[in-house]
């Protein structure tokens, strides 16, 4: 608490106190006199009448007059009141003009005066730190929030030493002491202030332990908690040291944790912290698990939409990410208070998914100690059922109203089916149009006897849904690459005046990226309703200039692209159908040269291989695109869990004109596992493909064949290192068949940072359809293995730095280690 408050000092007087050596029956003859003469006292000892009201500053002012008497409430002329005066010192005080205030009472002939004497926060004009070392006045300067010229206040310097101590021990220096002392000039109105440091040993924490814990490992339990012991990490980390707020939440957790689990006895009886030596702790918790719980029995009251059973089956329970069939806690069933409140919550489900969504449903528990159980009995209130009248949309500024009636479950007229309701509300909150999406049925004054008309209302609120985004990136391939992107989520292409209206629900998205090996410049429009129907068309237009791909040549490409894509049988299947035009070219190849032989005569010596030699020039292509894609991870930029599969054809040529005739079949699969601990991910990869030509021509041109090696493929290995060369075996020319294989597993380091071991192989071969390879010089596969980094940069994308060692190689790889790495971007092979 600070230092000083508000102080009252009220002249007052007292009575002679009785003597002590009284005998005990005269004290009691005394006290009932005094009792019987109380009454006449009281009348004869009125309060006292303020005649007078006197406003005295020590110091210089820090107030009118005029606005203290404006939060005082007594007045002259006023009974005296204690209370009152009291309430007027804290109304003054709340005011922060004031350091200190004293009210003192000087007695008049015909009543009292009140004195109110005034002293103004002193203006504060130096700020000391004594003791530290641990930290520089500069940092120190930084953590506190009072400031030299500004009126100096005792709770933001008790604050101050809050914050100071927050910094120490968030470094482990726990039993520093911090201290402020003012010294304050009441006739200048200044003051200075000097924070005392007194800094303790920085102490580790050795060990966590769990006394008492029989039901589960302690490895188990010290993941539950983030207070955990030094390790080599912790310099990155921050863990290994007590943090005391951190400390309380993780008292909080480990209890939580044993509640689901089943132990509602659970007590943490105390926490003992042993310092073994002045840098080092171990930290004990003392903990009482009691007995596990189990639900005894379930019964339900009230129902008779659905029989007991079919709410024990029918009932889909939602546990976080996992979705099951049938009440969790059933008898037999650990109980756990999250499991109680996700099956109550599917029952709401249940009947809501019927249009009784007026249902009310009780829960009581019902210990048995002696069993070690809990019995359970919902009481369900069902309601009536209700249909939806007309749906209201509210909010929506700048969007059209069909775009957000699109996305909606449910119509008029039907059933108020309140999960498809909230189907709704997710699909609306994965526009990312809305901060905020509200599902509200509302009353009607349509009168049904058999049912209970409400309308649906949906209010949003809407968020800017256009982006400039600026950037640069690094990477072992492309190098230094800088970008500019312009996002509009919500784009309206045909909203008069404007060409580049808001508010119709399609996306464009306009990008450039620069670098010293590559230039690339984007148009994408999407408009997901294509004819009023779940359809997304995409048109792309675009230009590339890419120079990393040889020494020898550079890629130019420019293209277009239309698709049409799907969902299919449900959110997880989708299918697209795309055509695409690209003008492909393979330029700035070096001229060959004339030199003199020995016998004098001239000889041309091309430095291109003869092969890449026959690529040189600009092809068109023109090709139709078919994917199926199933897609179920739960996250497109860091997925833990699920899968993605995909198969791809390509077909270009033909009747569909151009210069080249080929089809290319691709199957991908991504597989995301969960590890041995919570946030550890085992991720398997793998993909194969196929491309030809058809025809009387049997080219299938460079930029159309497979390669691997790199960041995204065979990490131990030059980028498109892998696979068919030229017959002088200068260059890579690609195959027409390959496979790869992927297996990493990452665990999380903070928050941000994952540390991951992975193992990469595949090979590309020159023939469609065989894994033969090219000759003796190549071998029949290529691995690796190696460990890497993942980090997500805020404002600058993800990066990935890995170290791979080639576990085989022939004449055209090297077996030494390689490090790959990329920021800022995504770019694919």
């Amino acid at each position: 608490m600070p230092r000083r408050s508000p102080t009252m000092l009220i002249r007052n007087h007292n009575n002679a106190g009785m003597g002590m050596n009284l005998k005990w029956v005269k004290l009691c003859a005394c006290s009932l006199l005094l009792m019987a003469l109380c009454p006449v006292l009281l009348v004869a000892q009125q309060a006292p009448v303020v005649k007078k009201i006197e406003i005295r500053h020590i110091g210089p002012p820090a107030a009118s007059e005029a606005l203290i008497l404006a939060n005082i409430r007594v007045r002259e002329g006023d009974t005296y009141s204690r209370t009152t005066v009291d309430d007027d010192v804290s109304t003054l005080w709340k005011t922060g003009y004031f350091y200190n205030i004293r009210v003192a009472e000087e007695p008049l002939d015909d009543g009292i005066k009140l004195i109110y004497m005034l002293q103004g926060n002193p203006t504060l004009t130096q700020i000391v730190f004594t003791g530290n070392k641990r930290f520089s006045t500069a940092k120190l300067q930084k953590t506190i929030s009072s400031k030299i010229g500004e009126p100096l206040n005792e709770r933001k310097l008790f604050n101050d030493t809050q914050e100071i101590l927050k910094l120490y021990q968030k470094k482990g220096f726990q039993k520093t002491q911090v201290k402020y002392v003012p010294v304050i000039d009441e006739k200048l109105g200044k003051g200075t202030v000097t924070f005392q440091i007194t800094e303790s040993p920085k102490v580790k924490i050795k060990e966590v332990r769990f006394i008492g814990a029989d039901s589960f490992k302690e490895s188990k339990l010290r993941r539950v908690i983030k207070t955990r012991r030094r390790w080599m990490f912790s310099w990155l980390t921050g863990s290994g040291i007590l943090k005391e707020e951190q400390f309380q939440e993780d008292k909080e957790k480990l209890a939580e944790f044993y509640r689901n689990e089943g132990f509602m006895d659970f007590e943490i009886k105390d926490v003992k912290f042993d310092q073994i030596n002045p840098q080092w702790m171990v930290i004990q918790f003392v903990i009482y698990e009691g007995a596990r719980y189990r639900v005894g029995s379930v019964e339900f009251q009230g129902n008779t939409l659905f029989t007991s059973d079919e709410i024990m089956t029918r009932t889909v329970v939602r546990e976080g990410s996992r979705v099951r069939r049938g009440l969790s806690l059933t008898p037999g069933a650990v109980f756990t208070p999250k499991g109680l409140a996700a099956d109550r919550e599917g029952i709401e489900d249940l009947y809501g998914a019927k249009g009784y969504i007026d249902v009310r449903i009780e829960t009581t528990r019902i210990p048995n100690t002696e069993r070690n159980s809990i019995d359970l009995v919902y009481r369900i209130t069902e309601g009536r059922q209700s249909y939806i009248e007309k749906i209201e949309i509210k909010g929506n500024t700048k969007t059209r109203d069909k775009v957000i009636r699109r996305e909606l479950a449910v119509n008029p007229g039907e059933v108020f089916d309140m999960v498809r309701v909230k189907l709704s509300t997710n699909r609306l909150y994965g526009l990312n149009y809305f901060s905020k999406v509200d599902a509200e049925p509302e009353p009607t004054d349509v009168r049904d006897t058999q049912r209970e008309a409400k309308n649906l209302v949906i209010g949003v609120e809407e968020k800017n849904t256009g982006d400039i985004r600026l950037g640069a990136g690094f990477s072992s391939v492309d190098e230094l690459v800088g970008f500019v992107e312009v996002v509009q989520g919500n784009f309206d292409l045909f909203k008069p005046p404007y060409f580049l209206g808001t508010g119709g629900g399609q996306k464009i998205r306009l990008r450039a990226q620069v670098g010293t090996l590559r230039q690339d410049y984007q148009l994408t429009f999407i408009e997901p309703w294509f004819l009023n129907r779940k359809l997304a068309l995409g048109v792309d237009l675009y230009h590339r200039d890419l120079r990393y791909y040889s020494d020898l040549y550079d890629v130019q490409l420019t293209g277009a692209r239309v698709s049409l894509t799907r969902a299919l049988w449900n959110e997880f299947w989708q299918g697209t159908v795309a055509y695409a035009i690209e003008n492909v070219g393979i330029v700035n190849m070096p001229d060959p040269t004339t030199v003199i032989g020995s016998d004098g005569r001239p000889t041309t010596v091309d430095p291109v291989p003869p092969e890449l030699r026959a690529e040189e020039g600009y092809t068109l292509s023109s090709k139709v695109i078919t994917s199926l894609a199933y897609d179920t991870r739960n996250s497109v930029l860091l997925p833990t869990r699920g899968q993605r599969t995909s198969f791809e054809v390509q077909v270009a040529g033909g009747p569909l004109g151009g210069d080249t005739d080929f089809y290319k079949l691709t199957l991908s699969s991504s597989r995301y596992i969960r590890g041995l601990a919570p946030g550890h991910v085992l991720e398997l990869k793998g993909r194969i493909g196929v491309v030809d030509s058809y025809g009387s021509d049997d080219t299938v041109h460079l930029f159309d064949r497979f390669f691997l090696g790199g960041l995204y493929s065979l990490r131990g290995y030059k980028y498109r290192s892998v696979g068919p060369r030229d017959t002088r075996g200068l260059e890579p020319i690609g195959g027409r068949t390959f496979w790869y294989g992927s297996a990493e597993y990452s665990i999380p380091i903070i928050e941000r940072l994952r540390l991951a071991a992975f193992y990469d192989v595949g090979n590309v071969y020159p023939d469609a359809y065989s894994f033969s390879t090219q000759g003796p010089d190549y071998g029949t596969y290529s691995d690796n293995w190696g460990v890497g980094v993942r980090l997500n940069i805020p404002m600058l994308g993800p990066l990935r730095l890995d170290y791979a060692i080639p576990l085989t190689h022939d004449r055209f790889t090297s077996s030494s280690g390689r490090f790959q790495f990329g920021v800022g971007f995504f770019r694919e092979d």
